[in-house]
């Protein structure tokens, strides 16, 4: 399991290093103070080789263009003549730099039919740079793209690298549609009482749940089954929430805004839930909120039987755009909620 993590220029955060990670790891603080840039820089560090995470993680917050100015702005003020430095270690030490290149384009054409001529156009290819290391062995991939067509690009990897790591990120607007072949994996291997028992908490009649037509439907003690849209978003989240955590096995899961989707009241149950799922595939759980009922919940669901396997850090950014994690255990989180310190 990851035990630390260090970023450098990494989109708002200067600087940071974290380390005491548990098996369920809880980050909190207000909006726009770093938490979904730290979830994005573990999800970065374990898929060293594949540099279209970087792309993907902007998609996933609503930004799809991929021109050579998008992609500085992944970079520490845009400036990326440094490139951004990410290590983590669990059983191994992984260490990644991702840098932003630009090839200049060498043949210049001279048709006299070329009317349109601008003076800022970007000419010839660009890209990411992966150079990152395991264990002290050095790697490198790249995405290029071609400033005729930014929507398409290559990727070269490296052949001598095969990623070990499992992790899957589920970013506050989730795709449900993602977990299908999760879930059948799950009836194929008879465990579909993992997805059932995390339903139970949306809709307690809840018996069983199959697959038709490529949909799931669910049964309610109706006299036919529903497709699971009609119980509401809190029940297609549990849904990806408890799928990811089966497809995570020996690996880390990533959850961006726990709460969303879930009315407070559930929350307690929701983590009962999940840190029992974690726990019985030896997943790792690294969790984002600002809500004070998500903390409540974890807190109420793990003081008595697992608080050795939970860490909450406050997360604060200084005003030298630093970000400093104000590690809590679990006794001293249930100490400030009962104190009414904010810790939102």
């Amino acid at each position: 399991m990851l035990s630390k993590i260090e970023i450098e220029r990494f989109r708002g955060i200067k600087h940071t290093f974290i380390e005491g990670f548990k098996q369920i790891n809880l980050f909190l603080g207000k909006n726009n103070c770093g938490k979904s840039s730290l979830l994005e820089s573990l999800f970065l560090a374990s898929g060293l080789s594949n540099p279209l995470l970087l792309i993907h993680v902007n998609i996933m917050r609503g930004y799809g263009k991929s021109r050579l100015k998008d992609l500085r702005l992944d970079f520490y003020n845009l400036d990326s003549s440094y490139p951004i430095h990410i290590r983590v270690e669990n059983e191994e030490k992984r260490d990644l730099k991702i840098s932003l290149f630009e090839q200049k384009q060498d043949n210049v054409s001279f048709n006299t039919d070329d009317t349109n001529i601008l003076s800022n156009v970007e000419e010839g290819k660009y890209g990411f740079k992966f150079d990152f290391e395991i264990n002290d062995r050095h790697f490198e991939s790249r995405l290029h793209f071609d400033s005729a067509n930014s929507t398409e690009a290559t990727r070269i990897v490296s052949k001598h690298y095969v990623e070990s790591l499992r992790c899957t990120y589920l970013s506050p607007k989730y795709d449900f549609s993602a977990s299908i072949q999760g879930l059948k994996n799950m009836l194929q291997n008879k465990d579909e009482r993992f997805i059932v028992e995390g339903l139970r908490l949306i809709e307690p009649r809840v018996k069983d749940f199959i697959f038709a037509d490529k949909e799931m439907l669910v049964d309610v003690g109706l006299a036919k089954r529903i497709p699971v849209n009609m119980l509401g978003d809190g029940a297609r989240k549990m849904v990806s929430l408890l799928t990811a955590v089966y497809d995570c096995k020996d690996g880390v899961l990533l959850v961006d805004e726990i709460s969303n989707g879930f009315h407070y009241s559930v929350m307690c149950s929701l983590w009962k839930v999940l840190i029992n799922a974690a726990i019985r595939n030896h997943t790792q759980l690294f969790v984002t909120t600002h809500d004070i009922d998500s903390i409540k919940g974890l807190r109420d669901a793990a003081l008595e039987d697992y608080s050795d396997l939970v860490a909450a850090f406050k997360l604060l950014k200084t005003p030298e755009e630093e970000l400093k994690a104000y590690h809590y255990s679990l006794e001293s989180l249930d100490y400030s909620i009962n104190q009414e310190i904010e810790i939102r």
